[in-house]
């Protein structure tokens, strides 16, 4: 879970608790037991979801470290194989294989 997700969620609770204790107060301004009872919901959702939304980013990493790695895989066997070409044909033969010129 994130830290100001963490963060707001305990503050949010702490508030909860202290609106609960002096209820008949808050009560007299305007805060109701059922406002209180939401805002305790919101927090678990917002937990719930937060929990979901790290899950989804761990994966995002995964997939994107994997497709950093194929890339890398990628642009080696390319290196590779231009490398081949070159050293085996002359330049003005290089273009024909797919090996752009770079003059």
């Amino acid at each position: 879970m994130s830290i100001t997700v963490k963060k707001e969620i305990s503050k949010a609770e702490v508030l909860a608790s202290g609106l609960k204790k002096h209820l008949d107060e808050v009560k007299k301004i305007g805060i109701s037991a059922e406002e209180i009872k939401k805002m305790e919901g919101m927090c678990s959702v917002l937990q719930k979801k937060d929990e979901e939304l790290d899950a989804l980013r761990n994966e995002a990493s995964s997939k994107s470290k994997e497709n950093q790695e194929l890339l890398a895989a990628l642009k080696s066997q390319m290196l590779t194989f231009r490398k081949t070409i070159k050293q085996r044909y002359m330049q003005p033969d290089w273009e024909k294989y797919g090996v752009p010129d770079k003059r």
